[in-house]
Order: C-alpha cells, then sequence, then structure tokens
C-alpha cells in the first residue's frame, strides 16, 4: 500500500520477524521500514500528527481505557498478556 518513497514506520516491539516478500520492488520503489520505540520527542510528533488528523486510527489497536490510580494493574495485565492486551491507554 505504500506510495514511491513511501515508509512503513514499525511502533513499539514484536518478537515475530518482518517480512519483505516484494524486495525487488520494494527496492525500486524507494520504500522504507522504520523503527519507532518512542524514544524521541521528533518521533512522537511523526506518530501524533498522523493520528490527530485522521489519517492514522489508532481506536483498533486500544484494548482497554484504565484510570491512571490503576496504572500497576495496566502493567501487570500487559506483562502476563491478560485479556490479550495491545495497547491500553491511561487516563488521568
Amino acid at each position: 500500500m505504500l506510495g514511491m518513497g513511501g515508509s512503513l514506520i514499525l511502533v513499539g516491539i514484536t518478537p515475530e520477524p518482518l517480512t519483505i516478500t516484494e524486495d525487488l520492488t520494494f527496492t525500486y520503489m524507494q520504500k522504507q521500514v522504520r523503527g519507532h520505540y518512542g524514544a524521541t520527542p521528533e518521533g512522537v510528533v511523526e506518530l501524533v500528527q498522523p493520528a490527530s488528523s485522521g489519517r492514522l486510527d489508532l481506536a483498533p489497536s486500544i484494548t482497554d481505557h484504565i484510570p491512571l490510580a490503576d496504572a500497576a494493574d495496566a502493567v501487570h495485565r500487559l506483562e502476563n498478556k491478560v485479556g490479550d492486551p495491545i495497547r491500553l491507554v491511561l487516563v488521568p
């Protein structure tokens, strides 16, 4: 789905390998795969801008909204994969 010179941004970490099956086309079309772990302010802006403009819908990846007071429970759920969480959002 990437156009000429497009970039695929992988957010977070996965234990699964990434395989590009159309490697010749991928290279010819100057496409990129880039990782984003959320470590830099610039990287956060790269993610927030398309999400806030409606170009990137994060809603399907949000498993639950949890009160900030229950942050320890959220970490427990992520560490132990309780309920198969994808993304938990802490709400102040």
